[in-house]
């Protein structure tokens, strides 16, 4: 039990605890990973409606549920900030040291549970808290456990209203029941992808993209 185990997934080298959750599918990782990827740094349409400004892109990526760091560090190359939030502290000293080991500096750990982020008064890097990511180029990535997202993380992360979610969930059911508040808050559905990680039984990984309904967004800053 005080083993660690050390992989490499897309080219970053990866440090965990034997014990610790981590993928346990080495050949469909990278695969499930760049799935991950493509979706949280696909451009955006700029929140204008101006046909002749052009796509932004995205910026920032909270990661959620964030384990060892593997999204958070993976989306590194392509974003100005990240900042992963894992409840179980070991794994985020494990996410720290993954960031080092890999020479990376642009990705934050803390540890909390995953509602916490959005409020937390901690800054991110120099005075940046959370609250100052800009809304319309931020990506929630969340991976929650079989349960899924809590109600008290949904409620923060409507509140937030991040352009994107990308939600990764080992129960389709119970990402099932959370889609239906995330799309009843402001968000469509944009793609689903299920991934073959475990084959042969009943259970597999469901990638599922959610993009902020610029209508809405507007009509709640109005509002406030």
């Amino acid at each position: 039990p005080n083993e660690y185990v050390t992989t490499t997934v897309a080219g970053l080298t990866f440090r965990f605890l034997a014990g610790n959750f981590f993928q346990n599918n080495p050949y469909m990782l990278p695969v499930m990973v760049q799935h991950v990827l493509d979706a949280a740094v696909q451009q955006h349409a700029s929140p204008t409606k101006n046909d002749n400004d052009p796509p932004r892109r995205m910026t920032h990526l909270i990661d959620c549920y964030c384990g060892s760091g593997l999204f958070c560090l993976s989306a590194s190359k392509t974003m100005d900030l990240c900042v992963g939030i894992e409840l179980n502290e070991r794994a985020v000293g494990e996410a720290r040291e993954n960031a080092a080991l890999n020479d990376i500096d642009n990705c934050h750990f803390v540890a909390a549970s995953a509602e916490a982020i959005f409020q937390s008064p901690d800054p991110v890097v120099g005075t940046t808290l959370v609250q100052d990511f800009p809304r319309s180029q931020t990506v929630v990535v969340c991976d929650p456990p079989r349960k899924g997202c809590s109600p008290e993380f949904l409620e923060q992360l409507y509140a937030f209203q991040p352009q994107r979610v990308v939600y990764m969930s080992c129960d389709p059911a119970t990402q099932a029941r959370d889609t239906k508040g995330i799309v009843a808050n402001g968000y469509h559905i944009t793609s689903v992808q299920p991934l073959d990680l475990f084959p042969q039984t009943r259970h597999i990984e469901c990638l599922m993209v959610f993009e902020r309904d610029e209508d809405e967004r507007e009509g709640r800053q109005e509002s406030e």
